[in-house]
């Protein structure tokens, strides 16, 4: 058997690895398991879960028609636009959380919303407490698709060669769920934003659950006092994530909250000495944010029978889809919203009920 020249061998790898790669990128964008080109209508079934968020966002932002959008982080999956649409009325809205997302990240989303989207009537965004003293530019996550979110198309080689992409959205998630199972989900089709990245029915609430999974911090002896380094931070995150991008758009109403987190957070707070510390952050980020005259700012820390009711949460922060509701009721009625009138009773009210409240209360 005579032996393949070493030429011929050189020419017959590369033919098959760039027949490989046209086979990938056909596939890849003829399927677009992430909505990257467009909202699919091949008849297939696109299993469009949470875990991908980063994905998809971007894809709905680009594709649907809508002039109102809910975004932050896991603290907005459980909202309905369905809710957010018939209480407001007059809009259509959207919802693109990224859970763990950083506040720079959401603020990106939303500077991409208006590059799509420039007249958007509403924004409704969860401002998380845990993560107002951070640089304004950290992020959770390094490995951000960014090439998913430009209109490069030299950068969607990212896209059509991603081994995830491939295995994971075109095989799994679209062939797997489309051919071989035919099982029930929230697959596109029978696709609402009600559903999409919505876990409240995946979870267990209450005292025993949040107890669960609380690790109880050792108490300090010590108080601790914001640093000026820290109230910089908080005003620069405040600056570069919330209000500049509201200041730029003066038409657009934006809905923001702080997090309701519940009775544990504080717990924890109180136990480490940084009572005070908290309540100052939010001192600081009140008093940026209330200076755009487009953003209605609120604070639901201040519902006491809320947050100290175990049974709304499924751990420390987390509450249910109840609560999400409830909010949207409370933000058209302007319930708990923050002004320059109220904010600074607010602000002792807080301090008063947590610094004096009975912890060891919870854990009988």
């Amino acid at each position: 058997m005579k032996r393949m020249s070493s030429k011929k061998w050189v020419f017959i790898t590369v033919a098959v690895t760039w027949i490989v790669f046209i086979c990938c990128i056909i596939l890849v964008v003829t399927i677009d398991p992430y909505l990257h080109y467009r909202i699919p209508d091949n008849g297939l079934r696109y299993s469009l879960t949470s875990g991908r968020q980063r994905y998809l966002n971007d894809g709905i932002i680009r594709h649907f028609e809508y002039d109102a959008v809910i975004t932050g982080t896991s603290m907005t999956e459980n909202f309905k636009t369905t809710e957010l649409d018939k209480v407001w009325g007059g809009v259509n809205s959207i919802k693109v959380p990224f859970a763990g997302g950083h506040y720079k990240e959401i603020n990106d989303t939303c500077k991409r919303i208006f590059e799509v989207c420039p007249n958007v009537k509403m924004i409704v965004r969860g401002l998380d407490l845990s993560l107002l003293v951070e640089d304004k530019d950290s992020s959770r996550y390094d490995n951000f698709p960014d090439y998913l979110y430009n209109d490069k198309v030299i950068d969607d080689i990212n896209y059509w060669l991603n081994k995830m992409t491939i295995l994971e959205g075109c095989v799994q998630n679209v062939f797997f769920h489309s051919v071989l199972t035919k099982d029930e989900g929230n697959f596109w089709g029978t696709f609402s934003f009600d559903e999409y990245s919505r876990w409240q029915e995946y979870f267990n609430f209450g005292k025993e659950y949040v107890l669960s999974s609380y690790v109880r911090p050792e108490k300090s002896e010590s108080i601790t006092k914001m640093t000026k380094k820290e109230k910089e931070m908080v005003l620069e995150n405040v600056r570069q994530n919330v209000t500049e991008l509201a200041d730029e758009h003066p038409e657009t109403r934006f809905l923001l909250f702080f997090t309701p987190y519940s009775i544990c957070y504080w717990d924890s707070l109180e136990r480490e000495g940084k009572l005070e510390w908290e309540i100052e952050a939010q001192k600081i980020a009140i008093e940026e944010i209330l200076k755009s005259d487009n953003i209605e700012l609120y604070s639901f820390c201040n519902n006491f029978e809320m947050v100290t009711d175990l049974n709304n949460y499924k751990d420390i922060a987390h509450y249910s889809g109840d609560v999400n509701s409830r909010m949207l009721v409370w933000m058209k009625k302007g319930d708990y919203r923050l002004t320059w009138d109220n904010y600074e009773d607010y602000l002792q009210e807080i301090n008063e009920f947590y610094s004096m409240y009975d912890y060891e209360d919870v854990f009988k």
